[in-house]
């Protein structure tokens, strides 16, 4: 399918207007509307609902979206292997959750590209959902998630073990003796999208089930800010925090009854892709020997 048309349609069901729309592409109003109307000729459906100012999807078109997401993932991917085996020999497709790669895989892809410097890499950052459905699609070829999955797609390996920490701005360090169960659920806490099930349970034995947070953001690292500046208190990962509390910033809360389970990340790796160039260079930097034979 045309990329031009899939683009269009994507950005528009984000923007909800033709105008906006037509600005980010540089085009003229007129070509994202034939664009439009091209595409619902080719589907077979309206896929938005026009009206004065706005648009919004129809059924169809919230049916299509998550399918042409995938489309020019896909085209891209292929775009970017077929460009990169021009000067390179291989390519590396990674994948990682985005407090995975700020705390771990950003540092391992940069000694690996220094060290290949004939490998050509990509790398997506996503939630763990979404990459390991790229992963199926064959547009990545190693991710790092929160998931642990069993599929004959993929081999799945341990990667970090991460201890999770209640912390806040060092203007509240008298908490840091440590705080009860009681008094941990009279704090006002920031939530920073640690979302597995093994923490989720931990966290709803001591809070009702319809907390509420007074801020929530859905990346880790986006929290330190306002942690810094003495709002709130959150939970994160030890390697996120590690080097805030070493310079002072932020102090560890030292829970007195109970204690969070440890945050399990997971390298997920493409079986099609295992003996390829890139990715048996990849395992062979930074993976056991027992696991390469």
């Amino acid at each position: 399918m045309d990329y031009d048309l899939l683009i269009t349609f994507i950005l528009l069901a984000k923007l909800k207007n033709f105008t906006k729309t037509a600005e980010q592409l540089h085009v003229v109003q007129s070509t994202i509307t034939s664009r439009i109307k091209h595409l619902e000729y080719y589907i077979g459906e309206p896929l938005f609902i026009r009206t004065n100012k706005n648009v919004e999807l129809t059924n169809a078109g919230e049916i299509f979206l998550p399918y042409a997401k995938q489309l020019l993932n896909i085209q891209e991917s292929a775009i970017f292997r077929l460009k990169a085996q021009e000067l390179f020999k291989d390519t590396l497709n990674i994948g990682a959750v985005h407090s995975i790669y700020d705390c771990h895989v950003q540092d391992m892809i940069l000694k690996f590209m220094q060290k290949n410097k004939k490998i050509a890499v990509k790398v997506t950052i996503e939630h763990s959902e979404e990459l390991i459905q790229m992963l199926h699609e064959d547009q990545l070829d190693i991710a790092f998630t929160y998931w642990d999955i069993k599929s004959p797609k993929c081999i799945c390996e341990p990667f970090y073990s991460d201890k999770i920490m209640l912390v806040t701005g060092s203007q509240n360090s008298a908490t840091a003796c440590g705080i009860t169960n009681d008094e941990l659920r009279n704090l006002p806490l920031l939530n920073s999208a640690i979302l597995t099930a093994p923490f989720q349970e931990w966290f709803y034995s001591i809070f009702p089930k319809n907390y509420v947070y007074p801020l929530d953001i859905n990346i880790s690292s986006s929290i330190i800010k306002f942690l810094k500046e003495g709002i709130g208190f959150s939970f994160m990962m030890e390697s996120a925090a590690r080097r805030f509390l070493e310079k002072g910033s932020l102090v560890e809360v030292k829970l007195l009854e109970s204690t969070p389970p440890n945050m399990e990340s997971y390298m997920l790796i493409n079986s099609q892709r295992i003996n390829s160039i890139s990715v048996s260079q990849w395992l062979t930097d930074f993976m056991p020997s027992a696991f390469l034979h």
